[in-house]
């Protein structure tokens, strides 16, 4: 029984020993911006109470959407500048439909590449009709329609 317990803690002393000499050290110099797929967005709806609250959950489902794909949403020197205006937007009861309708063009470094409308609806409230739109939204910018 004395040669298993001194076996016990040679074991578990070389595997102490190694797991102290493991490390990584990482030092960056950066110099340089990956700017391939960074994207802003820029809301250009109206100014109307009603129109304005629905280009801002727009934007969250945007900003949600964008974050699951190739793309970085970001304010800073994009790339890529996506501008989307609510045109239309009808919030609906409970058997009615909640529609949306939006306008939205892409712009790499200033020169429109594609434009688009996207229509939304729901049955009821407007549960998922945000979502909806950015996700045809975000199809539009992977290239899985043509613009």
């Amino acid at each position: 029984m004395s040669k298993m317990k001194n076996y016990s803690y040679f074991i578990i002393s070389i595997f102490l020993f190694f797991s102290a000499c493991v490390g990584v050290s990482s030092q960056t110099n950066k110099n340089f911006k990956n700017t391939e797929n960074t994207i802003a967005l820029k809301d250009l709806t109206a100014r109307d109470h009603e129109m304005m609250d629905a280009g801002s959950q727009l934007e969250d489902a945007l900003e949600d959407t964008i974050a699951r794909s190739v793309f970085i949403v970001t304010r800073e020197d994009p790339k890529y500048v996506l501008k989307y205006k609510v045109l239309n937007y009808r919030k609906g009861r409970a058997l009615s439909k909640s529609t949306l309708e939006v306008k939205a063009a892409l712009y790499d470094e200033g020169d429109m590449v594609g434009a688009w409308t996207v229509e939304a609806w729901v049955r009821g409230a407007k549960a998922r009709l945000f979502q909806k739109a950015a996700d045809e939204i975000t199809r539009r910018l992977r290239g899985d329609s043509d613009f």
